[in-house]
């Protein structure tokens, strides 16, 4: 294996600079145990499901592995304290189509325990990480200084995800040790600003560590933002496309059969701008977004169909949040195989570009 360190490993006790991303409803306790036990930060994504759930998650991981996990937990400044419910009658047209298609197919479509990224909600899953000593919060769509200061009371280091330069300085201004700052090439939550800009950007006044995210999926290319000044890089789609993620084989195989331009940035998800993939539960909005909802309507009027969805692995109706990478990647492999690669990879560009480019002073 090849050796590959920053400060940023020694900050947070690993061996590889390369920390998995908290996706929903992909990234558990079996996926952040293996790239944790592989040298990386496994991460478990902790914004839909419930507080229990959490806990079993947490557990799996300690029961795996002693390496540092991270737990990524959603702070969304809009978010209500109890999100509420939105009738039948009042759904957009295009969730009513999906909805019936899926049912068409024999899938009920139930109410789901989603919370929508409610503030108590957070501070409930807050409180279980604090009582298994889980090492690392990520805080996702904002990074209040609470949160920060009750990660630090039981030694916890906070990473802050941004998607812009004014985001980064308020995390820093709350005492966040890490920010990720994530380029709208990436899946899922994403801004509009792309990596190499934005990372320049904060570079210029950040006081701590830096991590780059957003349509990394090579080795290559997580050379290039090392060499560009990040400390790290937080890798999403790749490892959606691994065994221990808990996607289905369909959402899997519609990464490999992916195209360079494939995805599409929008509100339909949740309200609040995702990367995915499209399909038929993207291709129903169109010529309709006059009728979403915002955020959180958007999430909980949608949330029973594409739970539903996600859970029976639909090829079509299911959201498949996705990066730009996706046309790059064309396997399905361990996590700590693919970790293992990105290692190889990256050692083997930074080695390659030492002689290919040629300076004076």
């Amino acid at each position: 294996m090849a050796i590959l360190k920053t400060d940023l490993c020694d900050l947070l006790n690993i061996e590889y600079p390369i920390l998995q991303a908290g996706m929903g409803g992909v990234a558990f306790g079996p996926l952040a145990a293996a790239v944790s036990k592989a040298g990386g930060l496994g991460t478990i994504a902790a914004i839909s499901p419930t507080p229990e759930r959490l806990e079993e998650e947490i557990k799996y991981v300690r029961s795996v592995t002693d390496k540092p996990v991270c737990v990524d937990i959603g702070f969304p400044p809009r978010a209500p304290q109890k999100p509420e419910p939105v009738k039948h009658e009042d759904l957009p047209d295009p969730i009513k189509e999906l909805q019936a298609e899926v049912e068409a197919l024999g899938i009920e479509v139930k109410p789901v325990d989603d919370q929508a990224m409610g503030i108590d909600d957070a501070k409930r899953k807050m409180e279980i990480c604090e009582r298994y000593g889980v090492e690392v919060i990520a805080c996702a769509l904002g990074t209040p200084e609470w949160a920060v200061q009750h990660a630090h009371s039981w030694g916890a280091k906070t990473i802050s995800m941004v998607g812009r330069a004014s985001h980064a300085k308020r995390a820093i201004a709350n005492g966040t040790d890490i920010v990720v700052v994530q380029g709208t090439e990436g899946g899922g939550h994403t801004g509009d600003i792309g990596l190499v800009t934005l990372l320049s950007e904060v570079l210029e006044f950040a006081t701590v560590p830096v991590v780059a995210a957003g349509g990394l999926v090579t080795g290559a290319q997580i050379a290039g933002v090392l060499t560009q000044g990040a400390q790290g890089a937080w890798i999403g789609t790749r490892f959606i496309n691994t065994e221990e993620s808990s996607v289905g084989p369909n959402y899997k195989q519609s990464i490999v059969e992916a195209d360079h331009d494939t995805t599409i940035r929008s509100l339909l998800f949740d309200g609040l701008y995702v990367r995915q993939l499209q399909n038929r539960f993207t291709e129903v909005w169109q010529g309709r977004e006059d009728q979403l909802l915002g955020y959180p309507k958007q999430r909980v009027a949608i949330g029973p169909v594409r739970f539903a969805a996600a859970e029976a692995d639909l090829e079509n109706q299911q959201a498949l949040p996705a990066g730009q990478g996706s046309g790059l990647i064309r396997d399905v492999l361990p996590a700590g195989q693919v970790l293992e690669r990105l290692v190889r990879e990256t050692a083997e560009a930074l080695d390659a570009s030492s002689g290919r480019i040629k300076y004076s002073q």
